[in-house]
């Protein structure tokens, strides 16, 4: 009887996968209750959002380029395109998997903004945009992308679709649409559907698909994106810090108080976080993948 660890090639179970997906569902809530319905934490966002007007003029543009192409239809037929070459390689899980991924996360953003979650008007507004529908958009067709892929380049297509998710995360900042914690939330929301898409991944059951190890890879992703988020958080935090603001209720003009120094590096911080929060959510999926069958 083999009482040594599993084999490298034998199926993982579900555990880790639900486990993501509960703590993703948590991060979620952990936002909207720290950032969208506190004083302190609606000025740490307004600071990085009055920010993101600093320079606008000169990235304006491609921001606005990368936003445009992001749809419903985009959506539509970007799934439809994924399903089609799950199907192709006779891999029908993988389909419903990625189904679930875009549809699951895309219905979730859409509820939680206009439905489940609101903002308390605390002198900066009452209209909620947590969480972001055009990050979810592009995070979601990038997870999709990962799973219906061959296994042979799935690496790759994780490093693109980190690259496409955070250009659009980022883009949603530059163009003043929405605040880093609405990017957050909803790279958040993409990840509790992936762990739980793996999850029935894992128990469909089946061997994995042998192909070869890009661990470097996502341990990559993974490790830089996390890396960024921190230093982006701390970046956010320390301009709160210089703001003071840690008082329970909001003045009308926190963010435009702030001056450019303190904006420009509240700003930055929810950029490095939005592009981090992208890397380590694709990274995080071709770990998950590994060892899952398909």
């Amino acid at each position: 009887m083999r009482t040594g660890p599993p084999r490298d090639d034998a199926p993982a179970g579900p555990v880790l996968p639900l486990l993501l997906a509960l703590l993703a569902a948590a991060g979620v809530v952990g936002l909207w209750l720290g950032f969208v319905t506190t004083g302190p934490g609606q000025v740490v966002d307004e600071i990085a959002f009055a920010g993101s007007a600093r320079g606008r003029d000169l990235l304006d543009d491609q921001a606005m380029t990368v936003l445009s192409v992001v749809s419903e239809g985009t959506l539509a037929l970007g799934l439809l395109l994924l399903v089609v070459l799950a199907v192709l390689r006779r891999r029908l899980p993988l389909a419903v998997a990625s189904v679930l991924v875009v549809g699951g996360a895309n219905v979730s953003t859409q509820l939680l903004k206009k439905v489940l979650l609101e903002r308390p008007d605390l002198g900066l507004g009452d209209a909620n945009s947590l969480p972001s529908g055009h990050t979810t958009v592009a995070a979601t067709l990038a997870v999709a992308l990962v799973l219906v892929v061959p296994v042979a380049v799935r690496s790759t297509a994780a490093v693109l679709g980190a690259v496409y998710a955070a250009a659009t995360g980022v883009s949603t900042l530059v163009a003043g649409w929405h605040r880093p914690s609405d990017v957050a939330a909803a790279l958040l929301v993409v990840a509790a559907w992936t762990g739980l898409a793996v999850a029935g991944l894992r128990l469909h059951g089946g061997a994995p698909v042998r192909g070869p190890d890009r661990r470097a890879v996502w341990v990559l992703l993974v490790a830089a994106g996390s890396a960024a988020v921190l230093v982006g958080l701390a970046a956010m935090t320390a301009a709160a810090l210089v703001l003071d603001a840690g008082g329970t209720v909001v003045v009308e003009s926190a963010g435009q108080d702030a001056g450019r120094t303190v904006q420009l590096l509240s700003y930055a911080g929810g950029v490095l976080a939005g592009a981090g929060g992208s890397a380590a959510l694709l990274g995080t999926s071709l770990a998950l993948l590994h060892r899952t069958p398909a």
